[in-house]
């Protein structure tokens, strides 16, 4: 039994680590600018986020914008950026948030 679970445990690992490397190539795009923003909400906790702009679109005045955020019980980095890059990549203005609550 305890080969097993170090296997499982060590199995799991590897998996993390490849989920990570794998995501950091999956969510780059040499068309977007990524810029770390952060805001206050209503409730005075901070909001982190990614603001994500087509490197073409910088120094327009009106471009449509999309707010993108993550299922529950994840972050920003798992789901939301990947989405926000495709959008950005489109023409759109986007920003995923980690939600606070």
């Amino acid at each position: 039994m305890k080969t097993i679970g170090g296997s499982v445990t060590a199995l799991g690992m590897i998996f993390s680590c490849s989920e990570v490397l794998w995501s950091r190539q999956l969510f780059h795009s040499d068309d977007v600018t990524i810029q770390s923003i952060n805001f206050k909400s209503q409730y005075q906790t901070i909001i982190a986020g990614n603001l994500f702009i087509h490197n073409d679109l910088h120094g327009i005045a009106e471009i449509p914008a999309i707010i993108v955020d993550h299922p529950t019980g994840a972050v920003k980095e798992q789901s939301a950026n990947l989405y926000a890059t495709k959008l950005a990549e489109k023409g759109f203005v986007t920003v995923s948030l980690d939600l606070p609550f």
